[in-house]
């Protein structure tokens, strides 16, 4: 099988975090902190982030350096290995501040080397 092309897990970013804005939209902190399965569905996608944009190539990185590639990695890390200390008003945080602003960077990326 042909290795992956790092479209595809810029792709697979773009998915994860459409799901996370999906599963949050209309919640408050409250609400959201409160719900065990949506706090799980997002650590999930926030997983599925870090892990795909482990898997984009330096050089994609590199030129892309608005896009903040280590820290989707190190928030799989902190996902992945703190899970049981993971605080809900930290992952509510992320999602409104971070997380927004990382559509449009990489939708840019993949119209930019769309074929």
């Amino acid at each position: 099988m042909p290795p992956r092309q790092w479209r595809l897990f810029v792709a697979d970013i773009v998915d994860a975090l459409q799901a996370i804005d999906s599963y949050t939209a209309g919640l408050t902190r409250e609400q959201f902190c409160g719900d065990r399965l949506r706090v799980d569905a997002v650590i999930k996608n926030l997983t599925v982030i870090g892990e795909a944009a482990g898997r984009v190539p330096a050089d994609v990185t590199e030129a892309n350096a608005r896009i903040p590639w280590s820290r989707m990695r190190a928030m799989r890390n902190v996902v992945v290995h703190e899970y049981f200390g993971i605080d809900e008003e930290v992952l509510w945080g992320t999602i409104g501040d971070d997380l927004k602003p990382l559509l449009p960077l990489l939708a840019a990326l993949l119209a930019a080397t769309d074929d």
